[in-house]
Formats: C-alpha cells, sequence, structure tokens
C-alpha cells in the first residue's frame, strides 16, 4: 500500500493545495479505490476543505468532530497514546475516523480522513520528551516514530493509498509522518523573470 506525504520544511509552497486537488481527482478517477488521508498539521486546512471549507461549514464541523468521544482527530490519537507510548494499546481506528462525504457531498465516498488538530503543537514537547527516554530494552525513539503505523496497521487491508498532509516544520508529530510514508511529494516554488517582470510559479 502507498503511503504519499506532501511535504516542504518551507511554508506557502502549495502543499495543501496540491494535496487536495490529488487525492480529490485520484478518489474521482479511481471509485474502486480506497483512500485514508492524514491530516498531520496542527492548521488542519486539508481537513476544513474536504470537510466543506468556508462555504460550507468545514471549519464548524472540525469542531465537531474535536468534541467528539473519543476526540475524532490525530490529536485524539496522540493523546489516547501518550499514557502507552511504547506500545500500542487496544483501539479501534476506525474511532478517530472522519468520513468527509457525510458532511460535503462534493467529496467522494470512497474518502475516509483522520482530522488534523491544533493539539498537536501542545503535544509536540511532550512526544519529544518520551521518544528521547532512556528505558533499558526499548528504543523509545522507535517506538514513537511508528505510532502511524500502529494506527495503519490494524485497518491497512481496507485502504489501497494513503495521503498524509504535514505541516512545514520537522517537530516529532511531522517526523512520525515522514516515517509513515513510502512516497514524498515535494512541492516547490520558482521565482522566473521574464521580460524584466518576476512571476511565481509552483512545481
Amino acid at each position: 500500500m502507498e503511503r504519499v506525504i506532501f511535504w516542504n520544511n518551507k511554508g506557502g509552497t502549495g502543499k495543501t493545495t496540491l494535496a487536495f486537488q490529488l487525492l480529490t481527482e485520484y478518489a474521482n478517477q479511481n471509485k474502486e479505490k480506497k483512500i485514508l488521508v492524514i491530516d498531520v498539521c496542527p492548521q488542519a486546512n486539508l481537513s476544513e476543505l474536504l470537510l466543506g471549507g468556508l462555504n460550507q461549514g468545514g471549519s464548524a464541523i472540525l469542531l465537531m468532530r474535536q468534541g467528539a468521544t473519543p476526540r475524532a482527530t490525530i490529536g485524539g490519537y496522540f493523546q489516547m497514546r501518550l499514557p502507552s507510548p511504547y506500545s500500542a494499546p487496544t483501539f479501534n481506528p476506525k474511532d478517530y475516523l472522519t468520513k468527509p462525504h457525510q458532511y460535503n457531498e462534493y467529496i467522494d465516498e470512497n474518502i475516509d480522513l483522520l482530522c488534523g488538530d491544533a493539539m498537536l503543537e501542545l503535544q509536540s514537547n511532550a512526544i519529544s520528551t518520551l521518544a528521547n527516554n532512556q528505558i533499558p530494552g526499548t528504543n523509545t525513539w522507535v517506538a514513537i516514530i511508528n505510532w502511524l503505523n500502529d494506527f495503519i496497521q490494524p485497518i491497512e487491508n481496507e485502504y489501497d493509498v494513503v495521503f498524509l498532509d504535514a505541516n512545514p516544520s520537522f517537530s516529532m508529530y511531522t517526523q512520525i509522518a515522514i516515517a509513515t510514508s513510502t512516497k514524498v511529494i515535494l512541492p516547490v516554488m520558482l521565482m522566473i523573470h521574464l521580460d524584466g517582470q518576476s512571476r511565481m510559479h509552483f512545481l
């Protein structure tokens, strides 16, 4: 199963926009395939777009999912992992997933979403501390870096591809997302000078 991440350490290169366009078009052209989207960004812009954007109250729907029990976001999953950081407890990944089509008719039904969450920033230091602990017989960094692998593993046979969107940082949660991926799409921005004028191009 391919796991494709959109990432660049520089902001403003169009990662989230490209991720949204690519994954929704892929879902539309491959309706027989099941797609899992993981939004590993505290701003959660990709989640808001999938849930309806500005015109259909995507932000309000995201807040509703954050208020679910359990909290139906990546932050909710990470919060569950904090007391059990080095071995996955018994849990159902589907408790944390959202089907965007239920809220946004323009998104195909073959997409499931693990919503982004501003809580990631608050959790980052705690996760880094856990990764750097020295525990004899336990590779703490590897255990932490596999948190998203632990999430995907019970349901991996249900999906054909995973798309991940990460923010422009190298925070611990971003490292977890990158380590989960098999391919990286690295959008870049070029400034091209033609006839004395500068034009910005996204690649």
